[in-house]
Parts: structure tokens; C-alpha cells; sequence
């Protein structure tokens, strides 16, 4: 039986007329692997190229097995199939994956043909399987290139796109299409325009048609509209992409979403804006080369100008004040990253500068910026100061209060005949005190009038109309003055009521006081009763008598009682110093009632 080779064509079988002798050189000079099977579908002969091609040493091992079991299992029935079709006399073909026999991956296109022995009858199948490996890995390269591709084109933040020589775009990239929610169809080619902004489109396309006509790279910023309607900004470039001639192959672009960008941007313009309009004092400044920026609230609290100030270092310019070297508080500060705490300055004019601080570094385009804001403060440190010298004021008029009350309980339990009496005359002098304390509480503790402590004093003690007289100049009494003077007329004025000028109609009271000059100034006042019962010398001191002669022994006050049968008499003599404020004379015809 011999074998027709002389043609490589597709035929769909072979007789025996067409047939040259066994062993042909067409047969083994193919550089496929050649096989000749029975009708069976079992190996009857191998070409030269074929033993190589599948690694057989040794034919005769394989000869008589079924060509289908060299296959994978995944893959005989494809092979199974195409015996069948040849062996009906049908010329088939498949490609597949078939290893050699020693391992070796082989991918082979395969055609298997019918051969006929006396025209009729098929006796014998041609499988001639051309090695495909490199081709399929060129292919599986490619597809696996074309998916990276993919994958890097669709998965970018940008939008990207192709476009031909003359500016035409025929391919983008998925996000461009699931933004704009269009198609190729619709925007391939100029289509793109339809995104534009009205606004915008005329001079997006006058600009990129001029760099398509140059050759050269093209950038711009636009609004492109999304699926939605709204639009964002976009900053868009392509790039010419030239072949081995010089000649532009296609252009390659990108658009980059830049909204936020943008806002940002806008966002650090208005606070820029803020800050230099701002009446704090904001400023930046490294420690190399001084101060970068000063505000308005700089130039307003320091009073120097932003061409004064800026390359200066803050220290120097403004003579700050810290607990520790200017040197060591910037090594703290750096390695800190922040402080907070109050600060001395000194303004252009020398005057001192409270301020509030509040320093923090950062780091802007890898340089080492500080960025202090200084609120004033001055004020409130006055304030704080004023606060303080009232709290320790206050502090120490309480305690002398607090003695007073003390002195005055002690020594009214002593004199006191009963509790109830105590009760009522300790309840009495606390009132005095309480009255004369409401009187320097108004003038903030800097002295009282004369004419307003005896007033007060006789006015709600005693109520005894026209009977009571007051004459003397207004005098300012210092605030001690002040309350010793008003506890003594107080102890006057309920002597006088219970057992005084006061206790019968026809008694009064006369208040005469004058300023004698000298050094110190002194405050003569007398206090004179006249009209009431006979009066003698008590045969045993009370609270009062006790009180106003231990008055009279203060450095500062002198007090003498007079027992004169027809009235009793007090004279009191109180050093004024430099404190004394003279005015016209006023006399107060009775208690609350001003006459000249």
C-alpha cells in the first residue's frame, strides 16, 4: 500500500491511483508531524519530523495504539470526532493540546484526512499536526497583554482616550463612559463635544484643533458633564505618539477630575483672604529665614508695617519675653511640634503687648514653617491685675469687718443686762455697720462724705424730726475714718433716744463740725444734746461710754464726753491727713433736710 503526498492541498480523500511509493521523500521531508493511521484510528507510521516533534526514540513502542489515547482526556472526544468525520470521508480539523511524550507542553492544529484504497472504500487516515505552540503563547501573550492593558486603562482615576492623527477619537477607556453615560457610537470622533460646556466648548475645540494642526502636546481645564447632568472641572492633556518615521501615529489623552482641586483651592483663597483681613494677629515665620507673612491684626496690634516686619525675626522685632532663651524655646518648639501660653510683647511704639499664643509647625513643601496666631490680651491682664489687687483688698476688709463684728459681739454679751437686750443691741450696732459699709461699697471703698454718714446714722436711728441739727462744710472721710465715726455716732444716737435729749419732746441734738487747718488737717465735730432729763456721770460704764473712750485712744481720733447737767456733750477730733476735700459750707436744718 503506498501513500499520495505530492500535494499539501485539503482534499477530501485519496485512491489508489493517486498514490506514490511507500517511503516517499514528500513524507518525510515535512516539517509537520505526519502520522498514518489505520481506520481504526491506531498509529501505523510516524514521519522523521514527527518522531522529533514528539519525542519518540523509539517507534515501536507506540505503533498500534490508539492515536486518540495520546490526548488528554479533556480532549478525545474531539479527537474521536474527527476520526469519525475522515473515516465518512469528510476532511476534519481542531486544534489542541497534546504533550509530548517525554512532558513537553505542545499546542498542534491538526487536519485529518481520508485515504482511500480503491477510490471507494476508506482504508487508511492521514493526521498531519503542525507544531502551534509558539504561535498560542504569542497569542495568550498578546491576550494577556490586551488584559493588563485593560484592566490598567479602566481601573486608572482618569479618563483616557485615543485618538487618530487628524484629532478623531476612536477608543476610551470605561470610566469615561460610565461618567458620561454615553457610547462609543456617540462620542467617537468629534462626538465628544457633546459633554462640553456651552460655555466652554468653542474655545476647548479652537485650542485643540491648533495642537492637533501643530503637532504639539495639548492641555486644558474644562467642565465635561456627568450621567447626572452636573459638571466637574476637568484638567485634560494629550500627547502625540509618532512611528519609526517621525510621522504621528495616534494621540493619547487623559482628563483628570480637578473639582475638589479646585474647591480647595478656592477654599485656601478665602481663608488667605480671612487671615490677611483678620484683626488677629496671624502670622508665619521659620527659623531660618524670619517671618514670611503679617497680617493687618499684626500691623494694627504691633503697629509695624508688613515691610518692616517681614524677614525679621519675631524675637527681635517684637522683644518677646519668655522664661526661657529664644533659643531654647524654639528647641522646645520644634521637637514639641506646638505650645500654647500667654506672651510679652512690646508694639513699635514701646508700650507692652499681652497676647495669647498659639504656635504650631508645619511642614509646607519640606519646609519647617510656624504658623502663631496671638490674640491681645492686654486688656484682660489689666483687668486681671485690677481683679487681684480687689480680691486681696476685699480679702483684707473682710477680715477687719469679721473683727469688728467680733469686737462688737464680745463686748455687747459683756455689757448686755439679758440676751434679749443683747440681741437687740448687738442686731443695732451690725445695722450701723452694715449702713456705713453700703456707703463705701457705692464709692467703691474711696471714702465717704461726713454729712452722708451722720445722716445715716441719725436719720433711721432716730426719728425725731426738727429736733436734730447738723451744720459743718462736706468733708471726705477716709474709709476707716469712715466706720469708726459712724459706730460712734450710732452709740450716740441710741443713748440720746433711750436716756438722752431724744427720749422727751422737747430735747434736741446738735451736730456742729468744722475743719481746722494744720498738719495733719482735723475734723472738729461736736455732738451737743439739750431739752432732756438732768444729766449725770453713770455710776457704772456701759457698752457705749466704753466704746467711744477706747475710740479716742486710735492714733488718729480723739473723744472726750462731757456729763454737763443740761445736756450731755462728746467731742470728737479726727485727723483727715491729706484726705480732707473741702466744700461750701451746708448746714441740715433737721436730719434729711439741706438748708444754707
Amino acid at each position: 500500500m503506498s501513500i499520495d503526498l505530492s500535494s499539501n492541498e485539503p482534499r477530501a480523500g485519496l485512491t489508489a491511483s493517486d498514490h506514490l511509493p511507500s517511503g516517499s521523500d514528500l513524507f518525510e521531508a515535512s516539517f509537520d508531524c505526519v502520522k498514518v493511521l489505520k481506520a481504526d484510528g491506531t498509529l501505523h507510521r510516524i514521519n522523521g519530523q514527527g518522531l522529533k516533534l514528539m519525542e519518540i526514540d523509539d517507534f515501536s513502542r507506540f505503533a498500534g495504539q490508539a492515536w486518540s489515547a495520546w490526548w488528554p482526556p479533556a480532549d478525545r472526544a474531539r479527537v474521536e470526532q474527527a476520526l469519525s468525520e475522515a473515516r465518512a470521508g469528510q476532511l476534519s480539523r481542531f486544534s489542541g493540546y497534546c504533550p509530548t511524550t517525554k512532558g513537553a507542553a505542545k499546542w498542534w492544529d491538526v487536519t485529518v484526512r481520508p485515504m482511500r484504497n480503491d477510490g471507494v472504500q476508506v482504508e487508511w487516515l492521514l493526521a498531519v499536526s503542525r507544531d502551534a505552540t509558539a504561535q498560542i503563547a504569542i497569542q495568550q501573550s498578546l491576550s494577556v497583554s490586551e488584559q493588563r492593558f485593560r484592566a490598567l486603562a479602566d481601573n486608572i482615576a482618569q479618563f483616557a482616550w485615543m485618538a487618530n492623527p487628524a484629532g478623531e477619537v476612536f477608543w476610551y477607556n470605561q470610566r469615561w463612559f460610565d461618567y458620561t453615560g454615553t457610547t462609543l457610537q456617540e462620542v467617537g470622533g468629534w462626538g465628544w463635544q457633546q459633554c462640553q460646556h456651552p460655555n466652554h466648548v468653542d474655545r476647548v475645540v479652537a485650542n485643540y484643533r491648533t495642537r492637533i494642526s501643530s503637532g504639539e502636546p495639548w492641555e486644558d481645564t474644562f467642565p465635561l458633564r456627568a450621567a447626572d447632568g452636573t459638571y466637574h472641572w476637568f484638567l485634560s492633556r494629550a500627547m502625540p505618539v509618532k512611528n519609526g518615521s517621525g510621522q504621528i501615529a495616534l494621540w493619547c489623552g487623559t482628563n483628570t477630575d480637578i473639582s475638589e482641586q479646585r474647591a480647595t483651592q478656592a477654599r485656601l483663597a478665602q481663608k488667605a483672604r480671612a487671615i490677611e483681613m483678620s484683626h488677629e494677629a496671624i502670622m508665619m515665620w521659620s527659623f531660618e529665614s524670619g517671618l514670611r507673612t503679617w497680617n493687618r491684626g499684626c500691623e494694627e496690634l504691633y503697629g509695624y508695617s508688613k515691610a518692616e516686619a517681614l524677614g525679621r525675626r519675631t524675637h527681635e522685632l517684637l522683644r518677646t519675653h519668655h522664661q526661657v532663651s529664644a533659643s531654647e524655646f524654639e528647641a522646645q518648639l520644634l521637637a514639641q511640634k506646638s505650645w500654647t501660653g500667654p506672651l510679652q510683647h512690646n508694639s513699635k511704639s514701646g508700650e507692652i503687648v499681652w497676647v495669647d499664643s498659639r504656635q504650631e509647625v508645619i511642614d509646607v513643601g519640606g519646609q519647617i514653617i510656624v504658623l502663631e496666631t496671638n490674640r491681645d490680651i492686654t486688656e484682660r491682664r489689666k483687668a486681671d491685675a485690677i481683679r487681684d489687687m480687689l480680691i486681696s483688698e476685699l480679702n483684707h476688709r473682710v477680715k477687719n469687718t469679721l473683727a469688728v463684728v467680733q469686737s462688737i459681739a464680745r463686748q455687747s454679751g459683756r455689757y448686755a443686762a439679758s440676751t434679749s437686750a443683747f440681741i437687740e443691741e448687738f442686731n443695732g450696732r451690725l445695722q450701723a455697720l452694715s449702713r456705713v459699709d453700703n456707703i463705701l461699697t457705692d464709692a467703691n471703698w474711696s471714702g465717704a462724705g461726713l454729712q452722708e454718714v451722720i445722716h445715716a446714722q441719725i436719720t433711721i436711728e432716730g426719728d425725731a424730726g426738727d429736733r436734730v441739727t447738723l451744720s459743718g462744710p462736706n468733708v471726705h472721710l477716709p474709709p476707716q475714718s469712715a466706720v469708726q465715726l459712724s459706730l460712734i455716732l450710732h452709740e450716740l444716737t441710741i443713748n440720746a433716744r433711750k436716756h438722752g435729749a431724744l427720749s422727751q419732746v422737747s430735747g434736741r441734738v446738735d451736730v456742729n463740725w468744722d475743719v481746722l487747718p494744720g498738719e495733719p488737717t482735723v475734723l472738729a465735730l461736736v455732738w451737743r444734746e439739750s431739752g432732756g432729763p438732768a444729766v449725770q456721770a453713770p455710776a457704772s460704764r456701759k457698752y457705749g461710754t466704753t466704746f467711744i473712750d477706747r475710740s479716742g485712744s486710735l492714733s488718729y481720733l480723739r473723744t472726750r464726753m462731757v456729763f454737763a447737767p443740761l445736756g450731755l456733750q462728746c467731742e470728737i477730733e479726727l485727723e483727715l491727713r491729706s484726705e480732707v476735700l473741702e466744700q461750701p459750707a451746708t448746714t441740715l436744718g433737721s436730719a434729711g433736710t439741706a438748708s444754707t
